[in-house]
Order: C-alpha cells, then structure tokens, then sequence
C-alpha cells in the first residue's frame, strides 16, 4: 500500500484503503527461533542513559533473559532518537545517545532489541497540534474547541482517524527500523475506552469505515513499510474475547494478515476482579488468556505475554509469584514472554529466575507451530 497525503486522499479512497481486500497475504518479514522463543525485559530510556548498554544487557543475562524492550517513543510524548519526523522532532529527549552504537553494540552482548513505539496516546503532540487530536465533545457542541482528556490515562490523544497521524507512525517505523531494532512493538494502537470516551469528539472520522477497518489498514502500511518483524501490543481482555467488543479498534484476528507478535498484557493490576477469590489467579489468568488467543490466531503468530513485575494487586508477590505467571504462560502455549515493571526496577524478578524460576524457560518449539509459520511464509 503505497503513502498517502490525508491532504491529497477523498475520503471514498480513505474508505477504500482501510478496508480488507480479498487477498489476506501472510507477513513477510523474516519470524526465526530467535524472535519466536524471546524472552525479556522492558527497560525504559532513562534507564539506558543512566546505565548504558553493559548494564542493560547484564539485567537481561543475570535474568536469564534474551530480549531488552527499549523506549523510542513512550506515553509521556517523550521520542528518544534522533527523528527526521517534523512533529516528533519537538518531543526528542536524546537519552538513548548514539542510537546506532547502542543498539550496536547490544547485539555484541547477545541483546535482542525491540523498539517499543506508543502510538495514539500522545498529550504532548495532542496539546501542540490540536487539529490533529480526539476534541471533547461538550466543548464542540458550544462552537469552541477543546483537546478532549482521557479519565484513563490522565492524556490527551491523536485522533486514529487522521491520516496524518498515520504517515507520522509508518514514517516513524522506517527510522526505528534503519537504527538496526530487531523488531517493533506498537502500544497504544488503539482507540482510547473509559469512562469519559462519551465525550470524545473524532474531527477525521470517517462515516461507513469501522475503527477496526482503519487500525487494519495502518498496520498494513506499516508492514509495508518496514521488512523486521511487527509486534502490537494488546488489552489483557483481548486475548479473551472474539472481534472487537470494546471498540478499541483491535481485531486481532484480522490483524494476523500483518502482525508477527502478539503481546497481550495480562496483569492481575489491569484485571483486578478477574476470578477474584480463587486461586493462582496470576497463573490461571496467563494461561487461560495465552489459550484462548492462541486457539483464535492459530499457529503461526508469535504470542508473547507481557507479565508483571511490580507488587500493585499482586496476590502472594514473591518470586513464586513471578514463577506462576511463567508457568502460566507455558501451559497457555506462549512462545515466550515479557516483563514489565513501569521503572525498570527487576530485584525481585532475579530472585525469582535465579531461583523458583530458573528452569521454567525457553520454552520448547513445537514441530507443527515452525512448519506452519514456515509454509504460511512461503519456505
């Protein structure tokens, strides 16, 4: 799918875009056992300036892990390369320094390196490009215009209907990928839902096409864009329910034409009264999310938890807390998993791998799971 201008596209050719073709090709991008048995760490950019990349890849091996998640662009409109992209070149920090070299010189280390890429959930570009944001509503009905503010987040955000947010992303990705990341990750490639998206107003929406449709046809052009392997980030509650029931714009299913990985976030801290009274909750809860995303997305996409790392509505925090939800994942039929702990503080998840955890990974490679993402790549 070839860029276009939201200037220069009719809105019927918008439509046209974003909708599924017929044809539903595989992605191309190369998915080998590397990519489908990591496991790792989310490590935000402050960390990397402080540390450096011989501490980033010690957390990584004294956690027996492989794969650091780095922070290029984050949810406090902070963008941590160097950017050719005009509205993001205001948000740069620098603290990933010499990008090329780190990500260089990680790779020496044994550090598979993902970028980490937050999508929509931008205040900061919100605030300084309003005509490119979700307004609120009750503002709009009295003829003024006002940046509408998640009661989620606590953020303002860019409108997924706009276009131009979309060639900010692929633009965006092209550079990720030239930096030498192994992988992107998308988050926040969503529409915003809580309790105050009533009021949200969608200057760009465009009537007919569903946000399914529009999310759909992003990825496509981000796929097309870039050749290193697509990771989107998802809702923990996604992985347990078919379509888009929440109006977030994610059908996984339909994304698997053009996402490798699939990383649910399944945190007992997001689904706090999921079974609650019952159990290894952190396990069950895994488990039973990686189950049924795999039985819908099928063989061949990479699924790749995301699990907490920090003790907020953990039951039993400990380092059998950090083995059950590996466990979890494991019986769920992940391919690996990640860790999150939103300061990148992993005390108590290297007791937990240097002990209760320590031979719970990798996980084995089923024969079927390889020949199937084989064929479906055309090998």
């Amino acid at each position: 799918m070839r860029r276009a201008s939201a200037l220069l596209v009719p809105l019927f050719a918008l439509a046209l875009a974003v909708l599924p073709a017929g044809a539903q090709e595989a992605p191309d991008d190369e998915v080998d056992e590397t990519v489908q048995r990591a496991t790792g760490l989310y490590i935000t950019a402050p960390f990397v300036r402080i540390h450096g990349a011989e501490r980033v890849a010690d957390l990584i091996r004294s956690s027996h892990m492989d794969t650091a998640v780095i922070d290029v662009r984050d949810a406090q409109s902070r963008v941590h390369i160097d950017t050719q992209v005009p509205e993001l070149a205001e948000q740069e920090t620098g603290m990933l320094g010499d990008t090329r070299a780190l990500i260089a010189r990680l790779h020496e280390l044994g550090v598979h390196v993902v970028a980490r890429v937050v999508c929509f959930n931008d205040g900061g570009l919100a605030a300084s490009h309003p005509d490119r944001a979700i307004l609120d509503s009750r503002a709009h009905a009295r003829g003024r215009q006002r940046v509408w503010t998640s009661w989620g987040t606590g953020s303002a955000w860019l409108d997924p209907w706009d276009t131009r947010n979309h060639d900010m992303l692929v633009a965006f990705a092209r550079e990720v990928e030239a930096y030498g990341f192994d992988e992107i990750q998308l988050d926040y490639i969503r529409f915003p839902v809580d309790d105050g998206t009533p009021y949200a107003y969608y200057p760009h929406e465009v009537e007919g096409v569903r946000r399914r449709d529009l999310l759909l046809g992003l990825l496509g052009r981000i796929d097309e864009a870039v050749r290193i392997p697509l990771g989107v980030d998802v809702f923990g509650i996604q992985a347990f329910w078919r379509g888009d029931q929440a109006g977030l714009g994610q059908d996984l299913e339909l994304w698997t034409q053009h996402v490798d990985v699939f990383t649910p976030m399944l945190y007992l801290n997001s689904m706090r009264e999921w079974e609650r009274g019952t159990q290894n909750r952190a396990r069950r809860l895994v488990a039973i999310g990686v189950s049924r995303l795999r039985d819908r997305l099928g063989p061949r996409p990479v699924i790749r938890p995301f699990l907490q790392a920090f003790e907020e509505e953990a039951e039993d925090w400990g380092p059998g807390f950090i083995a059950n939800q590996i466990r979890g994942a494991r019986t769920g039929g992940a391919d690996g998993f990640l860790f999150w702990h939103p300061g990148s503080n992993y005390g108590m998840l290297q007791r937990a791998m240097q002990g209760a955890a320590h031979s719970l990974s990798p996980f084995p490679v089923p024969h079927v799971r390889q020949r199937a993402r084989s064929e479906a790549l055309g090998g």
